[in-house]
């Protein structure tokens, strides 16, 4: 089955997973939504998302046994069309599904997300650099990309607009 989003996921993933089911979880991970926080503080940019999904402890209320637990098989980010189309999809998804990704693949311990900010940044830099247009992390800009940008411009082709 697949946990979709739900104010109580944490009960119907326990629930689910007692029964028998595997489970994969997408509940938390809800990348539509932007939250924007106060501008320059931890909370600022896209920070206060980093936050909330560094910090979701997916067995906190779990009431299920270490068997019901081996169901969860993994982690959905979902992104939906109510606030996102063709202009914005890929900049609404990168870097934030990597961030979800990071800590959904990572080791229990690797989640704090003023330690992940950075690590992000450096990612969404290098996805830039690959032609994929990812939202920033941090205020700032990538000098590696605009190095990019200017090179790939001087090897662009010429084009006579004149005729």
């Amino acid at each position: 089955s697949l946990l979709s989003d739900s104010p109580s996921w944490s009960y119907y993933l326990s629930k689910a997973t007692s029964e028998g089911y595997d489970a994969v979880l997408a509940a938390p991970f809800y990348l539509n939504m932007i939250e924007y926080g106060k501008y320059n503080t931890p909370e600022s940019v896209m920070n206060l998302e980093f936050f909330k999904w560094y910090n979701i402890d997916l067995f906190a209320n779990f009431t299920g046994d270490d068997d019901a637990r081996q169901r969860l098989i993994g982690g959905e980010a979902a992104l939906w069309a109510e606030f996102v189309d063709g202009t914005n999809s890929l900049s609404r998804l990168w870097p934030r599904a990597s961030a979800i990704a990071e800590r959904l693949w990572s080791s229990i311990d690797v989640n704090n997300p003023e330690d992940a900010q950075f690590r992000l940044d450096v990612h969404r830099c290098r996805m830039l650099r690959r032609g994929i247009p990812a939202a920033p992390v941090l205020n700032g800009y990538c000098g590696l990309y605009e190095v990019g940008m200017k090179q790939s411009m001087v090897n662009e082709p010429i084009f006579n607009y004149i005729h």
